[in-house]
């Protein structure tokens, strides 16, 4: 396997008692390994364990997913292993998009990247970067401010039928249908796009009105007449033992959304069901020094909400407070949702802030929340992430990269 992000040892002769190592051994060696690397690095060692390692393939659980630091260096999970890709010079911001990546660039333009399998190779996407530019010079005066807005896209949503881009927070992009129809969409007045997902074929976003309320929406855009239609289907998250306290819950979510924490919010599909998590990090005001030594955002709990009922038209969010054996994993511009292959029940973050006051770690507000007892561990031993350390800063966002087998 071709591949210079992997960095694998060249392939050489098994002696003939390994390479008699029967496929269902092999497959159970390779379901302990949830590293893509250390999984690539078996299929090397010689044409019988690739040959068994492809029959193996669909009965592996996915690997671990690789972070993306702000120089643009992969990390992977669990070991920490560091890859280096080699971007364009021009390249302003990393999109993850399934398993390759869309990159942005300064003169607005778009291309595709698949960093597991051909880091080299950069496709141009012509066709999405005139839809966005269209679409985001509508209403501008100045067309060249369309070309640098490219480069502020937070996030990418794509399937068979529909790409969809998050502009910011008051812009979801859409584009669809073998006519390549296009069009926008903007929340009402005073209600911010925080999240989108795709969910059983369809377009959701997730509002957050200014009290704050949290609303869900389905989105829409007609093939035939290039329109975005949008329908709210539920607002309040609610637990589903708090009838008698709903208002006074509303009300305490309202002071928690003060000075005192942030509230970063993100919409998740896994299967058949969609779920809005709530990640709480400490916001100490900055009144101290910056030498002090004590920095402010940490994470310290989330809330999980699962929305049902959604085809009645009178969806609810209802609280969980187990994740079904599941893993989540969340970031502004990637998340998803393991059913195996990662530790249940818990939710995988990383550090995104970025300020003067960031510290010099950037897995600093990172780590695996554990739903059972509210207990966070770190991503990576101390050790692994040493390497990361030594040059993190860039133009890049952190976000997760999920890698399929290759």
């Amino acid at each position: 396997m071709a591949n210079a992000a992997m960095e694998a040892p060249t392939e050489r002769s098994c002696g003939s008692s390994w390479t008699n190592l029967p496929s269902e051994l092999l497959g159970l060696v390779l379901s302990r390994l949830p590293s893509l690397t250390d999984r690539v690095r078996i299929r090397v060692v010689c044409r019988a364990w690739r040959s068994a390692a492809r029959q193996e393939l669909s009965r592996l659980p996915p690997p671990l997913p690789w972070i993306v630091l702000r120089d643009g260096a992969f990390v992977a999970l669990p070991e920490g292993a560091v890859h280096r890709m080699p971007f364009p010079g021009d390249v302003t911001k990393l999109l993850p998009a399934g398993r390759d990546v869309i990159l942005t660039h300064n003169d607005g333009t778009l291309s595709l990247m698949d960093p597991f399998s051909s880091p080299s190779a950069v496709t141009p996407l012509p066709y999405l970067a005139g839809v966005l530019r269209r679409q985001i010079e509508l209403g501008l005066d100045n067309a060249a401010l369309g070309i640098r807005s490219v480069s502020l896209i937070d996030k990418v949503v794509v399937s068979e039928h529909l790409t969809a881009f998050l502009n910011g927070i008051l812009k979801v992009i859409i584009t669809s249908g073998q006519r390549r129809a296009e069009a926008s969409w903007r929340p009402p007045k005073f209600h911010y796009v925080v999240d989108i997902a795709l969910f059983q074929g369809k377009l959701y976003g997730l509002i957050v009105t200014r009290h704050p309320v949290e609303e869900l929406y389905i989105i829409d855009l007609s093939d035939e007449q290039h329109v975005v239609s949008s329908e709210c289907i539920h607002n309040t998250p609610r637990d589903e033992d708090e009838d008698e306290d709903e208002d006074e819950d509303e009300e305490s979510d309202d002071d928690t959304s003060n000075s005192e924490y942030m509230i970063q919010r993100y919409l998740l599909a896994s299967c058949d069901r969609l779920f809005m998590v709530r990640q709480w990090r400490i916001n100490q005001p900055p009144i101290l020094p910056t030498d002090s030594g004590i920095v402010q955002r940490r994470t310290c709990r989330f809330e999980v909400f699962e929305a049902v009922d959604l085809n009645s038209g009178h969806g609810q969010w209802i609280k969980v407070d187990t994740l079904m054996g599941h893993s989540f994993f969340v970031s502004k511009r990637c998340s998803n949702v393991l059913t195996a292959g990662a530790e249940g029940d818990c939710i995988y973050f990383i550090h995104e802030g970025y300020d003067i006051r960031k510290p010099a770690d950037p897995f600093f507000d990172s780590g695996m929340y554990n739903m059972r007892d509210g207990m966070v561990v770190p991503l990576l031993p101390e050790t692994a992430a040493a390497e990361p350390l030594a040059g993190h800063d860039g133009p890049f966002f952190p976000t997760w990269l999920f890698p399929t087998e290759i």
